[in-house]
């Protein structure tokens, strides 16, 4: 998701990134891949069971990065509430974070839809509405890349949290409380079903936002002991009670999944944190590599599991039901979505929040009057 990466996310203390943050926004992505694995294991290799059962779960990885999103806002803009040039640099940073690693692998996959559309979006009859794809708006049909739906709600968070940039930083607790209420209530009697551009808005996967911007509020706060709680609470409440079901954007989930999934990923990740603020994380800091290219790998792994799958299919032969085989296979593939991952960090994302870094500062440059 798009968080991933870069020191530009900085809180504005200049305060070293949460490694932990990062290590999670991998552990996010790769339950993703686990999800659609399986998806693809089935089309291509007659559904061996070589990937795991758990991973049936890994749709619940949405439901991470969205928590971790709700952090990451409210940790990078400390001290950056109330001035217009704020809310634009915030604005500008979410727009250049989002669209142009996007709009790569929108451009890669227009090609392919329009010289063989029956390779699209084969459930919702081959239909993609090229328009609000490009811009990721809400609509009736699947976005053109299958992953992009949550993009169209991340986006709407970023629009309600740069409203709430405008006002003074005290009140933002109340701010968030508001929103919450707006959606338990909207959200009580179940999902509702109307035009995307309510539903969007009411899409009760937004407390998930919620509950991470929470944990960004009081994490400094929390101690030790009161972290351990915290995520043996998380713990339980995501493993007896997670509702991980696969949702699009025309039938919101209710409830239950922010307040199990939601929940817990929040009190998980407030532990984490919190424990990394007062003793660090150590060599699993290492990891964070996986985070920084999250974004990449999320946009990405569709994509190349299903021409590395459509590839064994043809030079498969006589190995096709060989479980040796295909476990090297898989072993290949997944490998092959890291590498494309990290290179799509290294030479698409990075240059890209290089030069928005330098734009923005002539942008939104203090101006200095001449006397």
């Amino acid at each position: 998701m798009p968080e991933a990466s870069s020191r530009i996310d900085a809180p504005a203390s200049g305060a070293p990134r949460l490694q932990s943050i990062q290590v999670a926004r991998g552990i996010a992505a790769l339950s993703v891949v686990g999800f659609h694995a399986i998806s693809i294991e089935n089309k291509y290799f007659g559904g061996v069971g070589i990937v795991p059962p758990i991973f049936e779960g890994g749709m619940s990885g949405v439901d991470l990065f969205f928590v971790i999103s709700g952090f990451v806002m409210v940790l990078t803009t400390r001290g950056r509430h109330g001035s217009p040039r704020r809310v634009g640099e915030f604005a500008w940073n979410r727009a250049f974070r989002i669209y142009p690693t996007y709009w790569f692998y929108y451009l890669l996959l227009l090609p392919v839809f329009l010289l063989a559309p029956g390779l699209i979006n084969a459930s919702e009859g081959n239909r993609v509405d090229l328009f609000a794809s490009f811009f990721l708006l809400p609509s009736d049909l699947l976005p053109l890349l299958l992953v992009a739906w949550t993009l169209t709600l991340e986006l709407w968070f970023y629009i309600v949290f740069a409203v709430l940039l405008f006002l003074p930083e005290r009140i933002l607790p109340f701010a968030l409380g508001v929103w919450f209420v707006i959606l338990v209530v909207i959200n009580w009697s179940g999902p509702i079903s109307a035009n995307p551009y309510v539903e969007v808005p009411a899409n009760a996967m937004a407390i998930e936002f919620v509950f991470g911007a929470v944990a960004a509020l009081v994490f400094r706060r929390v101690g030790v002991i009161a972290a351990a709680i915290a995520a043996v609470a998380g713990i339980v409440l995501i493993a007896t009670l997670g509702v991980a079901t696969p949702m699009d954007l025309t039938a919101g989930p209710g409830l239950a999944r922010p307040f199990t999934l939601g929940l817990g990923f929040a009190l998980l990740l407030l532990a984490v944190t919190a424990f990394e603020a007062r003793r660090g994380i150590g060599v699993v800091g290492r990891l964070a590599i996986l985070g920084d290219m999250s974004y990449s790998v999320y946009l990405s792994h569709v994509l190349v599991m299903s021409v590395l799958g459509r590839i064994w299919v043809l030079v498969a032969g006589p190995l096709a039901t060989n479980t040796v085989a295909i476990v090297l296979s898989w072993i290949v593939i997944l490998a092959a979505v890291l590498v494309w991952g990290w290179l799509s960090f290294r030479f698409v994302e990075q240059p890209v929040m290089r030069l928005s870094t330098r734009w923005r500062r002539r942008v939104f440059a203090p101006r200095v009057k001449s006397r």
